[in-house]
């Protein structure tokens, strides 16, 4: 039983080390990130910026995001506990820092179609948006 109760406090201090992250996951919740306006003017320029970052961030942030997994830690229940937990918090619990960012990123792609949309409206040709948005 000694050795129950020691891998329950293990767990107990880890939650305690993990708890200030969950206080604030509160606060970011449900975040869209505010509005944005776009004219005539504007709306392929910012099209374009949203539509680069969208492209960097597949490029260059999704495929690293398979290395948020930390592997086991050691060998020992503690280790093994720990491992688990951070795991969790970084790729798969529903607000894991993994879905966090693919959240962002969809959320981006979604901003850039709607620019395209409005691109459409204000008249401007297939020609000039892909131009602007990069051929898709």
């Amino acid at each position: 039983m000694e050795k129950m109760e020691r891998f329950s406090a293990d767990l107990a201090s880890i939650s305690a080390i993990t708890a200030p992250f969950g206080a604030v996951a509160g606060e970011y919740a449900g975040i869209s990130g505010g509005q944005i306006t776009v004219n005539h003017d504007t709306v392929l320029q910012a099209g374009k910026i949203i539509q680069q970052q969208v492209d960097q961030l597949n490029s260059i942030t999704r495929p690293k995001l398979q290395n948020l997994f930390t592997g086991v830690l050691g060998g020992d229940d503690v280790s093994q506990a720990a491992t688990l937990e951070w795991t969790k918090i970084l790729v798969s619990n529903d607000d894991s820092y993994t879905n966090r960012i693919g959240q962002y990123i969809d959320g981006l792609e979604k901003l850039a179609e709607q620019l395209k949309t409005a691109a459409q409206q204000y008249g401007f040709t297939e020609e000039q948006i892909k131009d602007a948005f990069g051929v898709k």
